[in-house]
């Protein structure tokens, strides 16, 4: 029994591990990131463990989307063994008198990995079946894809590896000189030899020849040249093969502009991870204990150039807008004032939405009918599809008496990509250029919008933008929004490919309702009020006003803003921290536009304004205003409760607080503001409310990519009994009076 003990405790894949914790814990930060990912523990409320259990390649779950996956997970395994070889193989210094000592520290290394691919088999299995209804063949073939690609990436390895006489064990004779040998020896020498010099009283019991266990030698006859040597040289060819798949991965970047090589987001994931996991273990080998400190450094550099410089800035440009040197404009508070001080701007703009409600108005073919106005929230590709759930099966119920009602939409990310779609397919139903039914219209949409953009950023984003995207004449650099707004158009035909000005004259006319969008300017927190039309008549000309509306039309006048690109409006709208990058806009300092969701996630304050600056016109010639919101997530879900908090709860929580309960607060604001304004305003104003999650335990992942079952949830969700209550309270109040 005592044997047996001794023999687990000096096991070497056991003994690897224990080293692994003690000395490379950055480089198990890697791989708890991914476990995390797999246990629902990172990312569960935005999907992130769906695209590992479900990746997508181009546009079908299958054979070659695992093979894929697998293939990057062997690639991420190849790295972690690499950084890992060269962070503690010299304190294993039998190694060297082993056959293929690296290839042998790989075979001992697995047990990480092993778990990995163990744990994931399982739950991807369990995915499938039960979310993505896949059948049992399936699942076997997506299985044994897997592990194909990750064997295909191990094999590549080997072939590199094994055949080099620089990995022969160092009973072979070294003779000639090896001056990169020298160099890549350089300062370690004494450091890591030390743990060759140390006696060792049990020996380690490893995975050898034919994987039978094998008791480890002494080393204590070899020179101190020989040791070097080995570890030097496998070092050095270590290095040159994380060089060549750090290139590999990033050639890719040349041929993103092709679908074959969009591969499923979770490979785009893992490929930074191991560009990463090379990059640092490359630095490693050269700089040792100074490697953190180095990359603190140079990142700070980087930072202080960019703000005084164009480098390091990777801008994302608005397409269509005027960024010409001689077009920025002054961003201050005094310009902001200039631009609406004065009330001749004002009332055209205002005398324009009058002439628009008034054209609203007869088309109704009412006396008073009710104003409509629609708030959608955010909540990436999720909320895209029941927005437009919610109007294309409420419309379609109602006659069509919805969109003729349907005066102002706001609101923000993925519900106003929705509202947008739904708003140009009846105006294309209007002017009979349609094609398709409301399924496949609902199809469309839901597609993955995640590949592209993950794999642009894994690749060329946050390495080199090289390349360049030409719309009305201007070149602007081509990164992963624009790959964002090319995956959309591709998803939807096309149909929302059109310059912001397009819509102009059909809101005029009220053949469509007019569409605000408000991103959150992060300089300041302020909003930039974007339309086709000018909004100056929402600032107000109160000279002791801060001004917390922007009108894009009027601000941005010599930059041709209906010339920008609408899909380049809807991602000003819907730019989540990280996922998408920020705005920036032709001004000096440049400012940068992020999610209308940090300000006003359900378009409330908007929709206030609006109707504060309406006010005379809406009580004389309607008989009321209808407020439809569409939201994500209910405000006060079933089953939800509170639990007690941990010591490391009450230490994040005032930070965590900041997102996790940002849309609850604006909530509460807004529910006061409502109380507000019911006392001002001389017409009702009645509320309908449709929810997607009612439930706290029914998840569907803030994302832009959604399984077969949050599909089917989508589409079921209309017909609960609370959405269904919504939508006879809808039809009450749309009804002719």
């Amino acid at each position: 029994m005592l044997k047996n003990i001794k023999l687990v405790r000096d096991f070497f894949p056991f003994v690897l591990l224990k080293a692994q914790i003690k000395y490379n814990f950055f480089g198990l930060l890697y791989w708890a990131l991914l476990f995390s990912i797999l246990c629902n523990l990172f990312g569960a409320n935005f999907g992130v463990p769906f695209l590992f259990y479900s990746p997508e390649y181009l546009g079908e779950v299958g054979l070659w989307s695992f093979a894929l996956l697998g293939f990057s997970v062997g690639g991420f395994s190849m790295a972690f063994n690499v950084y890992s070889y060269i962070k503690l193989g010299p304190r294993f210094p039998f190694l060297v008198v082993v056959s293929t000592p690296f290839f042998r520290f790989c075979i001992n290394n697995f047990l990480i990995p092993l778990a990995y691919i163990t744990i994931y088999l399982v739950k991807m299995t369990a995915f499938q079946l039960t979310e993505e209804l896949a059948s049992k063949s399936n699942v076997l073939i997506y299985n044994i894809s897997f592990l194909t690609g990750f064997l295909l990436f191990i094999l590549f390895s080997i072939l590199y590896f094994f055949p080099l006489r620089t990995n022969k064990d160092a009973d072979d004779t070294f003779t000639e000189s090896n001056p990169v040998s020298t160099i890549t020896s350089k300062g370690i020498g004494q450091k890591w030899y030390n743990y060759f010099r140390e006696k060792r009283t049990r020996p380690i019991y490893y995975i050898g020849k034919r994987f039978k266990l094998h008791k480890s030698r002494s080393v204590s006859h070899l020179e101190k040249n020989v040791v070097e040597s080995v570890f030097s040289k496998t070092r050095i060819n270590a290095f040159i093969f994380e060089i060549l798949t750090i290139g590999a991965f990033i050639s890719l970047s040349f041929f993103r502009n092709f679908s074959l090589f969009e591969v499923p987001a979770a490979m785009s994931i893992l490929m930074l991870l191991t560009i990463l996991s090379m990059v640092i273990g490359a630095l490693n080998s050269w700089f040792h204990r100074w490697t953190y400190p180095l990359i603190f450094f140079v990142f700070l550099g980087m930072s202080a150039i960019s703000s005084k410089t164009g480098l390091f800035r990777y801008t994302s440009y608005a397409l269509g807008l005027n960024y010409a040197k001689e077009k920025i404009i002054e961003y201050s508070p005094e310009n902001i004032r200039r631009n609406h001080k004065t009330s001749e701007s004002a009332y055209p703009s205002k005398g324009n939405i009058i002439g628009m409600l008034e054209n609203w108005k007869k088309k109704t073919g009412e006396e008073k009918p009710k104003l409509v106005i629609l708030n959608t929230s955010g909540g990436g590709l999720r909320s895209a599809l029941w927005t437009f759930t919610v109007l294309s099966n409420a419309n379609e119920k109602l006659d069509a008496k919805l969109s003729q009602n349907l005066q102002m939409i706001t609101g923000a990310s993925g519900g106003m990509v929705g509202a947008a779609y739904f708003r140009e397919i009846q105006l294309r139903k209007e002017l009979k250029t349609i094609d398709g039914n409301t399924a496949i219209f609902k199809e469309r949409l839901s597609k993955d919008l995640l590949n592209r953009l993950s794999f642009s950023a894994s690749t060329s984003d946050l390495f080199m933008r090289y390349k360049k995207v030409v719309y009305y004449d201007k070149k602007y650099t081509q990164e992963r929004g624009c790959e964002f707004e090319k995956e959309l158009h591709q998803n939807l035909n096309d149909y929302l490919e059109h310059p912001l000005g397009y819509y102009k004259e059909y809101e005029k006319r009220s053949s469509i309702p007019l569409m605000i969008f408000s991103p959150t300017i992060v300089n300041d927190g302020r909003r930039l009020l974007i339309s086709s039309q000018n909004l100056s008549f929402m600032i107000g000309n109160d000279k002791k006003t801060t001004y917390e509306n922007i009108d894009f039309q009027s601000f941005f006048k010599n930059n041709e803003p209906n010339h920008m690109r609408f899909s380049s409006v809807l991602r000003a709208n819907a730019t989540f921290p990280m996922i998408m990058p920020m705005m920036a806009l032709p001004t000096k300092p440049e400012i940068q536009l992020m999610d209308a969701g940090i300000r006003d996630n359900y378009g409330g304050k908007v929709s206030v304004d609006y109707l504060f600056a309406l006010n005379e016109w809406i009580a004389e010639n309607t008989s009321g205003v209808v407020i439809l919101e569409i939201r994500d997530t209910k405000r006060i879900m079933s089953n939800e409760v509170y639990r007690e908090l941990s010591l490391m709860d009450k230490l994040f929580l005032p930070f965590g607080n900041l997102l996790t309960n940002f849309t609850r607060t604006q909530d509460l604001d807004q529910e006061q503001l409502t109380k507000l304004c019911e006392t001002s305003f001389n017409f009702p104003v009645d509320k309908v409310t449709f929810n997607l999650r009612e439930d706290y335990n029914e998840r569907i992942s803030l994302s832009w990519h959604l399984t077969k079952r949050e599909k089917q949830k989508i589409e079921a969700a209309f017909s609960s009994q609370e959405n269904q209550t919504a939508f006879d309270k809808l039809k009450s109040l749309t009804a002719k009076q």
